[in-house]
């Protein structure tokens, strides 16, 4: 994970103190090797996108799905051709170490790229490139007036969604009345345009919300927040938690203000356009350094199709898997091997390995990992034609998180990848839903800033 340049540099600038933890001897592989007999020659198959900002796809070149052997030596490189698609034959065994790479060019240019450890040789689903386009889009502006049948409002309260652009300037036009300036909406060339949601108080008892969808953008739109929150209680397991929720909408989300000391969420059932209610309850701890901070976290989120009239029950994981990690992020990560033992760890069997920066041409660079609790991570994977290391600013702020994971209460580590590449193929609302409505994590980051 760029440790030789990036994530040592994290580590050494912090606070980090761990004990115990994992073992970082040559315990484990990344990757599956094969037995002895005549291995049948099995296929990687996968698909690259891109999203509109009216909401459609279409296929994409801007990617790329490595396979790697079991030490992450790359063995063969797949581009998608001109309808997205991948095949990639592989003859070593049922499961490989694989990375996929997306990126996007220009203004907010960003590269990421994902590594799995031993995931099964199938049908990966769907990879989405970073960005949206307006191509293919009929996009304009518009002014929307969003305003109060329950009383006052300020500009700093109301939250919009659904816009393609946020507003050019936001301003107070009476007590009972906010307008957000010039917005960006985009639709399917003579379709409809986008469903628009705005809240007031987010995240208190006194949250009200509205949506409008049918809309003429030749004048303002007029928005009415007319709906109060419902306060719905939950059960927690700890009493040392903060709580907060999120709705999504068909064409974006509101929420995400988290509360202490309260076992109440504020909810809109009835608000036109929600498909999902996310609840999160997490304990946190953030501790400053010289050069950053150190945030830890236990977090459960579960997710909710409308209506939600029953009391959702929480059962945030226990901190021990913090000092595993911190052991990592001390001990394993900045050693001279890539080897990594997190078996002491209860109640989960994936690893996540993430980390950010920005490159020298201001690119966003994002890397994670995902792997079984012990094995081998890679490190400097983006082949070398990318020029990702050149670009590699050393000054720039950057993050890593260590994190286990899981959905569910009990998923295996094969599970989560195939469950993963199903999901990728599912509609928005499904892919929060089912069996990925509940998802737990314990996890420990650290952010560094110049």
């Amino acid at each position: 994970m760029l440790k030789t340049r990036l994530l040592a540099a994290l580590v050494a600038g912090s606070a980090l103190s761990a004990c115990g933890g994992g073992d970082s001897g040559n315990s484990g592989t990344g990757g599956g090797g094969s037995g002895g007999g005549i291995i049948t020659p099995t296929t990687f198959t996968a698909k690259f996108m891109s999203a509109s900002a009216c909401g459609t796809t279409q296929a994409s070149t801007n990617g790329e799905l490595v396979i790697h052997d079991q030490n992450w030596r790359v063995i063969s490189r797949h581009r998608p051709d001109s309808n997205g698609n991948v095949s990639a034959n592989f003859s070593g065994g049922n499961v490989a170490n694989i990375s996929t790479i997306t990126y996007s060019t220009g203004q907010n240019a960003e590269f990421s790229v994902t590594s799995y450890a031993q995931h099964p040789v199938t049908d990966l689903g769907s990879f989405y490139v970073p960005g949206t386009s307006q191509q293919g889009c009929d996009c304009q502006n518009v002014n929307v007036v969003v305003s109060s049948a329950f009383g006052s409002l300020s500009t700093a309260d109301v939250q919009l969604t659904g816009f393609t652009t946020s507003e050019q300037r936001r301003s107070q036009l009476s007590f009972n009345e906010v307008q957000f300036e010039q917005v960006g909406v985009c639709r399917v060339p003579n379709g409809a345009w986008p469903l628009l949601t705005a809240v007031a108080n987010n995240g208190t008892a006194r949250a009200i919300a509205g949506s409008v969808r049918q809309y003429n953008i030749a004048n303002p739109v007029n928005l009415t927040l007319n709906q109060n929150a419902t306060v719905l209680p939950v059960s927690l397991n700890t009493f040392d938690v903060s709580l907060s929720e999120t709705h999504y909408t068909t064409t974006g989300g509101f929420g995400f203000r988290s509360r202490f000391g309260t076992n109440d969420v504020f909810i809109f059932n009835q608000l036109e356009g929600v498909e999902v209610i996310s609840l999160r309850a997490a304990t946190n701890q953030v501790e400053s350094t010289d050069g950053g901070f150190i945030f830890r976290s236990a977090t459960q989120r579960q997710n909710f199709t409308v209506p939600l009239n029953n009391m959702p029950v929480f059962n945030v994981p226990n901190t021990d898997a913090q000092q595993a990690l911190e052991s990592f992020l001390v001990r394993d990560l900045p050693s001279n091997n890539n080897n990594y033992n997190l078996s002491s760890v209860q109640g989960f069997n994936t690893f996540y390995l993430y980390a950010q920066t920005r490159l020298t041409d201001g690119t966003n660079y994002f890397q994670s990992f995902i792997g079984p609790l012990q094995g081998t991570y890679p490190d400097e994977i983006v082949p070398a034609d990318y020029n990702i290391d050149s670009r590699l600013d050393e000054n720039a702020s950057a993050t890593i998180n260590a994190s286990v994971i899981r959905y569910g209460d009990n998923q295996t580590y094969r599970q989560y990848l195939l469950d993963l590449s199903e999901r990728g193929d599912l509609p928005f609302a499904a892919r929060l839903t089912g069996k990925w409505a509940n998802y737990s994590t314990v996890s420990v980051q650290i952010t560094t800033t110049p």
